[in-house]
């Protein structure tokens, strides 16, 4: 029997369970923090506790891991809606499913005495200086995966966006963006998000007021301002929107109702300029 030790049994699950976040939070580009996936990293490497009991029934196993996975992605990206929390622990099940496939391979081909699967829960029994060097090693190649495919992106995922409003018009290269589930509160309309400065020109002057204006009477009678609630890695808080004259999407009219949120320019970094919501798709 192989003696288990719950400090590198924790170590070595945190770390996988990180990469496997990581890479859910990619494949869906849902945006989340660094705090977030530790948590969610950290609420799977206890689950794999599991390890410690007794060998489960294939259908019990399983049923845990699907559990186990619920709770994961939970912690990692919060509270979503029905649609978006499938998906992401559709990606999250298949991201695991497809790692222990490929350590169970290894196992069969290799069998390497430090190597335990139990309960579907993997146990590498390494000295700290070699997990910490696995580690480093692990998170440069999912980086390095990350530039390589984020370089080759389809072009299907970026149109041409043009705004038109107040007698002026912005041009600019847009991200389709599956993880861009913003909604204006009331209406429940869409929202495409844009740099304050990029999006200048076509702004409401009622909107340059309310940042210039600090009153809590005005801003309530400002009818033309509406804001957005967000949560981004770089921090959550509200932008305020608009409703453009007309939207073009890759030069054909945009029929939708559909708000503007402006947002600090440094929130948008890329050879985009815009964020666009998949729907409008």
């Amino acid at each position: 029997m192989q003696t288990i030790y719950i400090d590198i049994l924790l170590c070595v699950n945190l770390i996988i369970n990180y990469l496997l976040l990581s890479a859910t939070s990619f494949y869906t580009h849902t945006q989340v923090t660094i705090k977030r996936l530790i948590l969610g990293s950290a609420t799977g490497a206890i689950c794999s506790l599991t390890i410690l009991f007794p060998v489960m029934p294939f259908l019990l196993n399983m049923s845990s891991k699907i559990l186990v996975g619920g709770l994961t992605v939970f912690a990692a990206f919060g509270k979503k809606k029905t649609k978006d929390f499938i998906r992401l622990y559709a990606v999250f099940l298949m991201a695991t499913f497809l790692f222990c496939g490929i350590v169970i391979a290894l196992w069969f081909v290799f069998t390497p005495k430090n190597l335990m699967i139990k309960n579907s829960i993997v146990y590498l029994d390494i000295s700290p200086v070699m997990l910490i060097l696995y580690s480093v090693l692990c998170y440069g190649a999912f980086k390095g995966f990350n530039i390589f495919a984020g370089k080759h992106e389809s072009q299907d995922t970026y149109c041409i966006l043009t705004i038109k409003n107040q007698g002026n018009a912005v041009r600019v290269t847009a991200k389709i963006d599956t993880g861009n589930n913003l909604k204006e509160p009331f209406s429940q309309s869409p929202v495409i998000v844009i740099g304050r400065h990029t999006a200048e020109s076509i702004t409401p002057v009622e909107i340059r007021e309310y940042e210039t204006v600090t009153s809590l009477n005005y801003r309530t009678v400002i009818n033309n301002v509406r804001f957005v609630p967000f949560t981004s890695v770089n921090g959550e808080g509200i932008m305020p929107c608009f409703q453009a004259e007309k939207i073009y999407l890759n030069d054909t009219l945009c029929d939708k109702k559909i708000y503007i949120a402006l947002c600090r320019d440094n929130y948008i970094q890329g050879n985009f300029q815009a964020i666009l919501p998949y729907e409008l798709f």
